[in-house]
């Protein structure tokens, strides 16, 4: 279970503290991003950047057999399946259930586990995931993020503004400043909890006064400041280079309300806290997939898994060796395409994604977009799934799964998680079910929003 000493004594911290605790964070964070094998391997990937998609298909057959040869050798789950030329379509269909159910019989035994990194996801499902990386993946994987900031002329140290699920204070204190300095990467990270039409105003004349490079953050809560931006004809006093946007799927309206109002692109990223697949839009607007991060297939409604077409994602890592998932069921719909871009790139593109567009919960003002409901649910114990639903204003029905090995403070934390969100006011009624059914499309929704449409 995890602890909530750390995020308690930083909210206890004067506004000051809290900035240099903050950077300090930021600081260590840096080193284990940027450190080691991160410099190499970007430079690596942007001397690959422009392969042609047959080099790409050799270079990824190659860290493919890699990928297989290791797991049938090393990793539990798939030992019986060891032969030695192991191939992609000997290897069964993976579910989420089964990661979280047998987490241990996924991990190479070629590492040590205490030296890995746990990385937690609820994902859309709000089914509670551990995953584990080693620190050179972790360096590997923000190489990728540098290349997809490489199209907005972006470098780790530019100054940057973030809206993310962070809790930066506490939802019911509603006083100023709603953001945080992280002086280590010349990041001000700004709350989205605290995003009401009243502290708006204030959001956007810190913007100005800081003049990002890059806005970068979930899209639902750029979307809030730039709605506001265009509803009162407020002009910026800069323009960044770029917005860069995860976690949620968007509309077309959601990105044209943005781009008009910060008077620049949106760059959308698509990943998975799994590490299994990296894929992010250049300046025309194609989503490439990258090659040496995973492949990504299709499962049509014929049950045929195919490289390309419509159909359900399965996505196979060539990054995590520690904890490789092979044709994992990520969640997801989409399309997938072999079209040629005017960027010049030879990679499989993700032509569409077929999400639905994330909800958010709101409590007098305060909203928590799905992303953020997601580290509510991150850390249950003995929970298979989870739901939370609002069908009145201030008030919220929290659906929970249980299995057998359920641990009760898992509600508490729950609830502590969802109410520093959005306020203590927030009332919370928690019901057990046997199970919670997938909409239409066979996708289940973690947060289903009826009151504001």
């Amino acid at each position: 279970m995890k602890s909530h000493l750390p995020e308690q004594l930083y909210l206890y911290s004067p506004v000051w503290l809290q900035n240099v605790l903050v950077s300090i964070y930021g600081n260590i964070e840096r080193e284990r991003r940027y450190g080691g094998e991160h410099s190499v391997f970007l430079k690596h990937l942007r001397g690959n950047k422009f392969l042609t998609l047959q080099e790409n298909n050799t270079l990824q057959k190659k860290l493919l057999t890699a990928t297989l040869d290791n797991a049938t050798r090393n990793v539990p789950a798939y030992q019986h399946l060891r032969s030695d030329q192991p191939d992609l379509s000997l290897f069964p269909l993976l579910d989420r259930q089964q990661v979280a159910n047998n987490t241990k019989q996924f991990i190479s035994s070629k590492f040590d586990v205490s030296n890995l990194i746990a990385l937690y996801t609820g994902g859309s499902s709000a089914s509670p995931l551990k995953v584990y990386i080693s620190k050179m993946t972790r360096q590997k994987t923000y190489s990728f993020w540098q290349l997809f900031y490489d199209n907005m002329g972006f470098n780790i140290g530019d100054r940057k503004a973030s809206f993310v699920g962070r809790k930066l204070q506490e939802p019911d204190n509603n006083l100023p400043p709603f953001w945080r300095y992280n002086i280590a990467d010349k990041q001000l990270l700004f709350s989205s909890y605290h995003m009401e039409e009243a502290n708006l105003p204030l959001y956007v004349d810190k913007l100005n006064e800081f003049k990002p490079k890059v806005v970068e953050g979930y899209p639902f809560s750029v979307y809030r400041i730039a709605e506001h931006i265009l509803n009162n004809s407020l002009t910026l006093s800069f323009t960044p280079a770029g917005i860069s946007t995860s976690s949620e799927n968007f509309s077309k309206h959601h990105r044209k309300v943005i781009e008009s109002a910060f008077q620049c692109r949106v760059f959308d990223q698509y990943g998975s806290a799994e590490s299994v697949v990296f894929a992010s839009e250049c300046a025309h607007g194609t989503m490439h997939i990258e090659p040496e991060y995973g492949i990504l297939e299709v499962l049509t409604e014929t049950g045929e898994i195919t490289p390309t077409g419509k159909g359900e994602l399965i996505a196979t890592t060539l990054l995590n060796d520690a904890m490789p998932l092979i044709r994992y069921r990520i969640g997801d719909l989409g399309v997938i395409t072999e079209e040629s871009c005017l960027c010049g790139r030879g990679t499989s593109v993700l032509k569409e994604l077929h999400g639905k567009v994330g909800a958010v919960v709101i409590n007098e003002g305060r909203q928590a977009p799905t992303a953020a409901i997601a580290i509510a649910f991150e850390y249950l114990e003995g929970i298979k799934n989870a739901q939370i639903i609002q069908n009145e204003p201030n008030a919220v029905i929290v659906k929970l799964v249980k299995k057998s090995d359920f641990n009760p403070k898992s509600e508490e934390f729950m609830i502590w998680e969802l109410r520093k969100m959005l306020g203590e006011s927030l009332k919370i009624n928690v019901e057990y079910v046997n199970d919670i059914p997938p909409e239409p499309n066979g996708k289940y929704k973690m947060v289903v929003q009826n009151v504001y449409q």
